[in-house]
């Protein structure tokens, strides 16, 4: 789709070049300019779909054999743990490292942010809404069976990082026939109970940097890294509502 990636660059370079020489020797002329326009253009195309492959490559590398226990790996490892680390941030307007003050001001940003502060003065008493009929209604409280919870377990992406046991989807695909028994008694219990075992629903809340230097706590982004059985149940869920919805929503 590319072509030759390399070869493309060397020529456009080239050619820059010459129409460059030309201009010093005062020798370029109109359509030279917009050739040299022309050149540029696409010299930042394929230097895009240079970075693009080389990145595809990367991936299709890491697919195929994986993190190898080498010095470099552990060594990228330690560098990006040292760059997300979070020393410290302002506090009032003063750059603070201690544990105790960024655990307080941790505290109360979040505090802020989940607590309602102010009422809106929205009713919606009077709003007729739509309503499921009998049959929607029954198809939702249905038990779930072994095929809709395998089909949701197929479509998480099994390459994202893995969780705190060192597993990811891609074990659960692989170790379907093994694993589908507990699976499909975990989800049972859910409908019948209504509830997740704590230790199934704990999640690990992670800072993204917002910006690219960072100096407040505000400044980052918090999401939720929640475990696998916690998105297979939320995933079987949305998949039952997903059935119905045009029947409430226009």
């Amino acid at each position: 789709m590319f072509g030759h990636l390399d070869s493309n660059k060397k020529r456009i370079l080239k050619d820059i070049k010459e129409l460059d020489y030309q201009d010093v020797n005062g020798e370029l002329v109109g359509s030279d300019r917009l050739k040299r326009m022309d050149l540029v253009s696409h010299l930042r195309v394929t230097n895009k779909n240079l970075k693009s492959l080389i990145s595809q490559k990367a991936r299709a590398n890491w697919l195929k054999y994986g993190d190898s226990c080498t010095r470099l790996y552990h060594s990228t490892l330690r560098w990006r743990r040292l760059r997300n680390e979070v020393k410290g941030f302002e506090v009032g307007g003063q750059w603070s490292e201690e544990p105790e003050v960024l655990r307080k001001e941790a505290h109360k940003l979040f505090e802020d942010k989940f607590v309602a502060t102010k009422d809106f003065g929205v009713s919606l008493g009077a709003v007729e809404f739509k309503s499921l009929c009998l049959e929607d209604n029954l198809s939702l409280i249905v038990d779930f069976t072994e095929e809709e919870i395998k089909e949701k377990v197929c479509q998480c992406d099994g390459s994202k990082s893995l969780g705190p046991k060192g597993y990811n989807f891609n074990f659960i695909k692989k170790s379907w026939n093994v694993m589908r028994n507990d699976f499909v008694a975990v989800v049972a219990h859910f409908q019948e109970t209504a509830s997740i075992l704590k230790g199934c629903n704990a999640s690990f809340i992670a800072l993204v940097p917002k910006v690219r230097d960072t100096t407040r706590l505000d400044q980052y982004r918090p999401i939720s890294l929640v475990g696998a059985l916690y998105k297979i149940i939320s995933n079987v869920l949305s998949g039952r509502i997903k059935n119905v919805l045009t029947s409430v929503i226009d």
